[in-house]
């Protein structure tokens, strides 16, 4: 018998960190809420561009937050606030342009977007 769950396919998975260290004005919880909100919008809780969002504790770095990391795209961002999510949002995960002078830390390996053209 085989009782493993299933889940939906998903294109990315985005991770807020929530550690007291990179959050200390405790906003990654407000962001966390309102990225399901801009996701609802990007219409992005449907297959195949589905995003999963999650919190962390810890991401290891433990300032410059609230952190925020996209995978499988591997792109960190540093100081992300509403107005920064909103972009993260409609700029990297609609069309796939990471909002670059946000970005501290890129995974080696990991598999870049491909640029929607306008």
């Amino acid at each position: 018998m085989n009782d493993a769950p299933e889940m939906a396919p998903y294109a990315r998975h985005v991770l807020i960190c929530t550690g007291a260290y990179c959050d200390p004005l405790r906003q990654a919880d407000r962001l966390y809420h309102r990225l399901s909100h801009y996701l609802g919008e990007l219409g992005a809780y449907d297959n195949p561009v589905r995003v999963k969002r999650g919190t962390t504790p810890c991401l290891g770095v433990c300032y410059g937050g609230p952190l925020l990391v996209v995978y499988p795209d591997g792109i960190w961002y540093h100081s992300v606030d509403d107005a920064l999510l909103r972009r993260i949002v409609e700029e990297h995960l609609g069309n796939n342009r990471p909002v670059e002078e946000y970005i501290f830390h890129r995974l080696d390996g990991a598999p870049q977007p491909e640029v929607i053209e306008t």
